[in-house]
């Protein structure tokens, strides 16, 4: 697979870009290799998760990385799998499928949870 869009949980450490941050969680939760210069934006959601939580979510397309993606963190995660993005589980987070949403639309920032 040469193209994917990768889902990974993190945060982004004291002196560390958003694209910085997507390399080291890619290595750590999917023991793959992505240069920076691989990643391309899609888009950035502002997030209100509750009464006063924040979340500035970055997501981003690697076009191309090395090695075969597998579970590199087995107390966070039971099996990756490849699904068609027209074809999704039914089960995902409602931010994630916002992202995809706006991915497929290109749309590159939504806000998430305001108008609750």
């Amino acid at each position: 697979m040469d193209i994917g869009i990768i889902q990974l949980l993190g945060h982004v450490e004291n002196m560390e870009s958003m694209k910085m941050a997507m390399k080291r969680e890619a290595k750590e939760e999917l023991c793959i290799d992505i240069d920076t210069k691989d990643l391309e934006f899609i888009s950035l959601i502002h997030k209100l998760n509750g009464k006063d939580t924040i979340y500035y979510n970055g997501y981003f397309k690697a076009v191309k990385w090395k090695g075969e993606p597998r579970i590199g963190e087995p107390e966070k995660n039971e099996e990756i799998k490849w699904f068609d993005i027209h074809h999704l589980p039914e089960n995902l987070v409602d931010d994630r499928k916002e992202a995809i949403y706006n991915y497929t639309h290109k749309i590159p920032y939504s806000e998430f949870g305001w108008n609750k």
